[in-house]
């Protein structure tokens, strides 16, 4: 056995090549119908001792990394359709920015819009979102105005105004020329008196009986009535201004 020949030694051949590694292909097409492809990841890696990806293998020998499929023309197929998203509705802090969502038949190739009924089983993409184009920096906030003070004759109502910064705290930064009025007139008609439903004009020539100013006569006040009252007010009204 002292003399029996060794069957195992070492050797060294180098480094070892590298080669294209790939994976098994996707079992998914890409497209539900018509043409699509299925998809594998390819990689150039040293054999058995290195494990990274490397850049030295020949790009001729690189095996395919997507393969056509096809599942069938497209008929009848029901789908969301999404337009581009709008302007936002803000210049500056949050806003809102909306699309078209539409429900589409898809038949050979063709799209029509349907009714929105039939993509109810489908998710429905968001027609609206938020928006965000850059910071407001300090700005006036205000309240809606108050009830006004009064009926008629002239009032005033109120409201709050305040400047407060992105985080809505109290700011000083706001400019004061474009601070909005916390104040206004409203109602400023003049009051009328009340209609008094059992006063009113008994003759169709009343309107005779006011030129002639007969309505100091109670007869007349009594039997144009209505017309009368309405000369009493106005002549009030004029001695008040």
């Amino acid at each position: 056995m002292a003399l029996r020949p060794q069957d195992l030694q070492n050797c060294d051949k180098g480094v070892c090549a590298s080669s294209w590694f790939y994976s098994l292909w996707s079992d998914r097409c890409s497209a539900d119908c018509a043409e699509g492809s299925r998809s594998r990841s390819v990689v150039c890696m040293m054999s058995q001792t290195n494990s990274l990806p490397l850049d030295n293998c020949d790009d001729e020998d690189k095996p395919d990394e997507l393969m056509p499929c096809d599942l069938g023309p497209c008929t009848q197929r029901l789908e969301w359709y999404t337009g581009s998203w709008g302007q936002c509705s803000s210049e500056c802090g949050n806003g809102t920015q909306s699309r078209g969502v539409v429900c589409v038949v898809q038949n050979s190739g063709q799209l029509e819009v349907t009714s929105e009924a039939r993509c109810s089983h489908l998710p429905r993409p968001p027609s609206a979102q938020t928006c965000f184009l850059k910071s407001c920096g300090s700005q006036w906030y205000m309240t809606e105005w108050s009830s006004c003070s009064r009926s008629c004759d002239g009032g005033f109502r109120v409201r709050e105004v305040r400047c407060l910064q992105d985080d809505l705290t109290t700011s000083h930064d706001c400019d004061p020329a474009l601070e909005p009025e916390n104040k206004e007139n409203c109602n400023t008609h003049t009051c009328m008196p009340p209609i008094d439903e059992s006063c009113r004009d008994m003759y169709y020539n009343c309107v005779v009986v006011v030129q002639a100013r007969l309505c100091v006569y109670s007869y007349y006040r009594t039997t144009c009535c209505a017309s009368c009252s309405r000369v009493t007010q106005r002549d009030t009204l004029h001695r008040i201004r």
